[in-house]
């Protein structure tokens, strides 16, 4: 699903439309958009900026006066097109275009923003400014991290998937970031030492640039090919285990994960 890599490149594809006023919006599948009148109230509003926390991206529209914020998250398999093209041309989780899993729209005078989300998991409505959710992830520092991942008494990649410690990490990324760290996904957060959380902390501040270069969070060392039980660990060659943490299913190395 989007995590915080693909939900920064559709903020900025979506910031393509700053500037431009809003001609019309579609808005009929209701449980995409459980509001549609709310989010219809867009119509004629000038798109001023297009901000992101973690995997939520929240279009902010004009005037002054008279604000208006909504905000969208995009489930598994929602995506953004803006004037028919999109960062992710197909995600690996979902399927190729189809109109018909058009499930929001901005039209202007020129162009057009679009939500593709062909499992209607993606939502669209009026903006609780980033309630309950954590520090971004690609913002949060080394001493915060330390103070809000360690409070938690859980596995160790439960607490770092649960958005409102930290916003941004899905399973992949997670997967990845304690593979290099070298920490078991299974370990109570209480049995890791402030030392190795500044370390994963490190490992994630690498991690996240990285793989933006790369392309997005399927990208790391630990590829789709590599997630099930067996695989030869990219780090050890070890076979790797598969288990479920925090209602997810994890992979990670028996070896040197610890």
């Amino acid at each position: 699903m989007p995590e915080i890599l693909e939900v920064e490149m559709f903020r900025r594809s979506a910031s393509l439309v700053i500037g431009r006023t809003v001609k019309s919006v579609t808005a009929t599948d209701r449980i995409v958009v459980p509001e549609p009148a709310a989010v219809r109230m867009l119509v004629g509003r000038r798109i001023t900026d297009v901000t992101r926390r973690g995997k939520m991206m929240t279009i902010h529209a004009g005037p002054a006066r008279d604000p208006l914020a909504i905000d969208v998250h995009f489930g598994m398999s929602g995506r953004i097109i803006v004037d028919g093209s999109s960062p992710i041309d197909e995600l690996a989780y979902g399927a190729s275009d189809d109109t018909k899993w058009i499930r929001f729209a901005l039209r202007f005078a020129s162009g057009e923003m679009l939500l593709s989300d062909p499992r209607r998991f993606a939502r669209v409505q009026p903006s609780s400014a980033w309630a309950g959710l954590g520090p971004d992830a690609f913002e949060v520092g080394k001493r915060e991290f330390i103070d809000r991942v360690g409070a938690r008494r859980a596995p160790l990649k439960a607490v770092l998937l649960d958005q409102s410690v930290l916003a941004g990490l899905g399973n992949m990324l997670v997967d990845e970031i304690l593979l290099r760290a070298g920490l078991d996904p299974r370990r109570l957060v209480n049995t890791v030492s402030p030392t190795e959380l500044g370390n994963v902390h490190a490992v994630m501040r690498r991690v996240l640039p990285e793989l933006a270069r790369k392309g997005g969070s399927h990208a790391g060392r630990l590829s789709a090919e590599l997630r099930f039980a067996g695989a030869a660990c990219p780090v050890d060659a070890h076979p790797m285990d598969r288990c479920v943490v925090g209602g997810r299913t994890t992979i990670f190395c028996p070896r040197h994960q610890h």
